[in-house]
């Protein structure tokens, strides 16, 4: 892994965020690769974080994000989505680092995701997040709903939204329980001021679920598997136009 860093083989697929309104693109999520290889992120993150490489793979997501610049080759205004570890959450050097990488976007509207881990330490993370929310970039919850995050964590670590586990999506279908449990979170998103999307939707049926109970911004691959930004299907188009 420490090789792969050196020789940059890691690289950035994008995922599309959609409105469910109108299956519009509003945002992508950065989420990391290793080509070269067929080991997947949830096997070499944890691994990452256990030997200390997960903040040097966080600056090496910083920039590739750069350097792709997926969000000007979107039609229209989009987010650009990056995940923080749990120890990306607890230093200051991620402040300068996301700072550098939202000037390097031109001015493109920056998300940081962070994991539920985070929650396990808000004293030491809370500083952080103020910092990089001072910055003017939205901080999100990922998965939320099935695992350490509550209610006080919300307000602890003063938030911007949250996004809905994919395993709670993909009960949507066959749970009542699940859907009102949806249904309550975007009601109280709404009334709290937070952007909420879910995760893992994969058939029509769970976005229309999702839209009977309120939630507008969905992620999944019923709207894209993440892509490498060269195989992005928009980017195409902007090529032809741009030349």
């Amino acid at each position: 892994m420490r090789q792969a860093l050196a020789q940059k083989e890691f690289r950035l697929a994008y995922q599309p965020i959609v409105d469910l309104r109108n299956r519009r693109t509003v945002g992508v999520e950065a989420l990391i690769r290793w080509p070269r290889t067929l080991i997947g992120p949830d096997a070499f993150i944890p691994m990452a974080e256990k030997t200390g490489l997960i903040r040097d793979i966080t600056k090496q997501v910083c920039l590739l994000a750069a350097e792709d610049c997926i969000t000007r080759r979107i039609p229209g205004s989009v987010r650009l989505s990056i995940n923080l570890s749990a120890a990306d959450a607890e230093t200051p050097e991620s402040v300068e680092l996301l700072s550098n990488l939202s000037r390097a976007l031109g001015g493109a509207i920056l998300n940081v995701e962070l994991t539920e881990r985070c929650l396990l330490a808000p004293e030491r993370c809370g500083p952080v997040i103020r910092a990089i929310r001072a910055l003017g970039i939205q901080v999100h919850l990922d998965d939320f709903g099935t695992g350490y995050a509550n209610l006080q964590s919300l307000v602890e670590l003063a938030l911007d939204g949250i996004k809905i586990d994919h395993r709670l999506t993909r009960c949507l279908d066959d749970s009542r329980a699940a859907r009102e449990i949806v249904r309550h979170l975007g009601r109280m998103a709404g009334t709290l001021g937070f952007s909420i999307t879910a995760e893992g939707v994969e058939t029509e049926t769970q976005a229309r679920w999702l839209s009977v109970l309120g939630i507008h911004r969905a992620q999944g691959w019923l709207f894209g598997q993440p892509r490498f930004v060269e195989d992005y299907p928009a980017l195409r188009s902007a090529i032809k136009t741009n030349n």
